[in-house]
């Protein structure tokens, strides 16, 4: 870490923090001469600060100067992107005309790659040890067997309505309302306002939702018995909540719960039928993939969304590590209790460890508890990371339509100010500054009552000497422990104090050195994915490489590879593209 920014550059990193609050915060009703003088402002800002990267190293590179784990992720990201076109949109359907899937196109890839010899050679040619080719090889194995199994759910939930991959779509939706229903706990929708977007992996639907306040629209949109549950989940399409990471990659309002049990069963029974070996698929794995998978749009910003959720977002479940972060992400919103364990540098250390108990006594270890806030931050922080890359790579995959099509940029709307660049700095800061404080809001809010037991104090108290105290000294037991809750959260907020305040100026805000290092990487990406010199003399794929590359890198300890990313990009990608390109000419 280390700013290596100016006082002046800090500040311009400060006042974009302040103008993507009110770009992202926008109504209907702001100022739209206000809103494009904002706009213009932190294009300037990005413009001023685009000089704040490394510098690039563009020319080959000796193989042992590379890291062995920056080549390993890129050998995996090269193999993975022959796969990148099964689980984006390659092969999309739908009823509603998308003017941008139909001209996103995937870099080419060699058909070598695909082979036994192909992944042979490229694994001696970077050097990497047979055991991790090994394991490599197994990885490709295990996503093309979960694509695999992906489409023929996908085929399996089709034909429950008469419908299939291999077959022309229906002229009318109602097989779509039908599948609709099952998969939101009942709720009908007038065909006529209904639209869909299905990949073999994936399933949108696009729904012409009215305005609140329009009831004579809600009313045509569906009956008035389902209107209410109808209006809720619009809502749930903008609100946020911690649950929706569960949801990964599509964070869509498709839940487990709302999924109807017979229809589930239906497709697993399908789904057994389609497989060539035993392999199955129970009702409860058919359900949770299909929270995973399907997504609901507002048709007026479908196009918005399309290229972002389908080329951008859904192979991150299957080429990155994603998905055990996103899950635990999900939770970061719960309460702290007795058993949340922080890895620090001296080992785990559970919440429960930083109380000692002598009869009705109870006292703090305040350097244990200390350790447990910066090992919990950290691991937060990780997640938080996560979320970070996995936005800004979509985002990246996102900008390539209005890279390959130039003339037709105003097909993709976008709400950055940043249309002309890859990574959106506005979006990442806007995410940053909306997440950062709410993954740590747990550690730092305190719920004590008199009247009262939280459930971190009942979970201690379990392990307390409760049982061998008088009634007389029970209260007192009760008293002390709130005492030792308040001693531990005034800690917390100390060091939070101290160390995390979100504000960009100061030095010693590791929030500060967050914004920095995403603008450092993002400086690196607006450079490295528009250079011609990559993009324009070379049929190897580059681009769609860069983002899955990032996920692989990324996809180990994502607090320490976060710190690490952009240098890495700028020190070692081009070199081992070169060296990848030099074996493509030799094979």
């Amino acid at each position: 870490m280390g700013s290596r920014l100016t006082a002046m550059q800090r500040s311009q990193i400060a006042e974009a923090l302040t103008l993507s609050r009110f770009l992202i915060s926008q109504t209907d009703n702001t100022d739209p001469v206000l809103i494009e003088r904002r706009r213009d402002r932190i294009r300037e800002i990005q413009k001023s600060l685009q000089a704040c990267a490394h510098p690039i190293h563009r020319a080959a590179r000796p193989v042992p100067e590379i890291p062995l784990s920056v080549r390993q992720a890129f050998v995996e990201a090269a193999l993975l992107i022959s796969r990148y076109f099964a689980v984006g949109g390659s092969g999309w359907r739908g009823t509603l005309a998308s003017p941008t899937l139909s001209r996103y196109r995937p870099d080419p890839v060699p058909t070598s790659w695909s082979t036994p010899v192909g992944i042979a050679a490229m694994g001696a040619s970077f050097g990497l040890p047979d055991q991790v080719m090994d394991a490599i090889v197994a990885q490709l194995d295990q996503v093309d067997t979960e694509i695999d199994r992906q489409r023929r759910l996908i085929e399996a939930v089709l034909q429950t309505v008469g419908l299939s991959l291999d077959k022309p779509l229906p002229l009318t939706t109602e097989p779509f309302v039908s599948l609709f229903q099952e998969l939101f706990d009942g709720i009908l929708i007038d065909p006529d306002k209904l639209n869909v977007v299905l990949t073999p992996t994936q399933l949108y639907f696009c729904i012409d939702f009215p305005a609140l306040e329009d009831f004579a629209g809600w009313r045509q949109l569906c009956p008035n018995e389902h209107e209410g549950a109808l209006r809720q989940l619009h809502q749930q399409l903008s609100a946020f909540t911690f649950k929706k990471f569960q949801r990964f990659p599509t964070f869509g309002p498709c839940q487990p719960e709302g999924i109807r049990s017979s229809w589930a069963r239906a497709v697993s029974d399908r789904y057994h039928v389609q497989a060539a070996s035993p392999d199955s698929m129970p009702p409860e794995q058919v359900i949770q993939r299909l929270s995973k998978s399907v997504g609901v749009l507002p048709t007026k910003d479908a196009e918005m969304f399309l290229v972002h959720d389908i080329w951008g977002h859904y192979w991150q479940l299957l080429f990155s590590q994603f998905n055990s972060d996103y899950t635990a992400l999900a939770d970061c919103g719960e309460a702290l209790r007795a058993h949340e364990t922080a890895y620090t540098p001296a080992g785990p250390l559970t919440c429960r460890e930083l109380f000692e108990f002598a009869g009705p006594l109870v006292s703090l270890h305040e350097d244990k508890a200390v350790q447990f806030f910066h090992g919990e931050v950290r691991q937060r922080l990780g997640l938080l990371f996560t979320h970070l890359l996995g936005e800004l790579v979509a985002d990246i995959a996102e900008f390539k339509f209005t890279f390959t099509n130039p003339q037709v940029t105003h097909q993709l709307p976008s709400s950055s100010a940043f249309t002309d660049y890859p990574a959106n700095l506005d979006l990442s800061l806007a995410d940053l500054d909306f997440l950062f404080l709410r993954v740590l809001q747990p550690l730092l809010e305190i719920h004590l009552s008199p009247a009262e037991a939280s459930p971190l104090e009942i979970e201690l108290l379990a392990d307390s000497p409760l049982l061998h105290l008088g009634a007389e000294q029970i209260p007192r037991l009760e008293v002390n422990l709130k005492k030792a809750i308040a001693q531990m959260h005034y800690c917390f907020l100390t060091e939070y104090g101290d160390h995390y305040l979100p504000t960009v100026e100061s030095e010693e805000s590791l929030f500060a050195e967050i914004a920095i290092n995403l603008l450092h990487l993002q400086n690196v990406i607006n450079t490295l994915y528009t250079d011609s010199q990559f993009t324009e003399q070379s049929p190897l794929p580059f681009q769609d490489l860069m983002i899955v590359f990032i996920s692989r890198f990324c996809s180990g300890d994502s607090y320490a590879e976060f710190w690490q990313v952009d240098n890495v990009l700028a020190d070692h990608f081009a070199p081992c593209w070169q060296l990848l390109k030099s074996l493509s000419t030799t094979t």
